[in-house]
């Protein structure tokens, strides 16, 4: 009897709990719009890997390590398409982060190459989020 109310309410729990992109989760703890917070918990855990967006060999050349974020993302074009810049200071829905890191564009063309991070799992909207209000707020150093 006891295993058989257990699990019904673990199942909920878990539901309650979700994974992923979820929208209603909060953004790691610690997480605030400016980019020494960004570099700490979402840059440089997630994003400046080897093979990805870490060290001299960084895809697209957005190295994503410590010290090298703000000056390979703040007004700079993507080598993909010179049309888009990366982070557009005041403007997070044409910058080009925010398109990778939500898979969409708000003019409804589709995103340049692939959701980021590759393949998932994907960052959670609320940590979306602060990452777009340091854009709106001017995306400072």
């Amino acid at each position: 009897m006891r295993s058989a109310i257990a699990t019904p309410l673990v199942a909920l729990i878990l539901a309650a709990c979700g994974a992923g992109s979820g929208g209603g989760q909060s953004p790691p703890q610690g997480l605030v719009p400016t980019l020494a917070s960004i570099q700490a918990n979402v840059f440089t855990p997630i994003c400046a890997k080897s093979g990805c967006h870490g060290g001299a060999m960084a895809q697209q050349g957005l190295q994503l390590d410590a010290g090298f974020s703000y000056g390979n993302l703040i007004n700079v074009a993507s080598p993909q398409d010179p049309n888009l810049t990366r982070v557009i200071p005041f403007d997070p829905d044409n910058s080009l982060i925010i398109q990778k890191l939500e898979g969409r564009r708000f003019d409804n063309a589709p995103i340049l190459g692939e959701r980021m991070p590759d393949k998932g799992p994907y960052l959670q909207q609320s940590t979306i989020d602060v990452i777009r209000l340091w854009i709106a707020n001017g995306a400072q150093q």
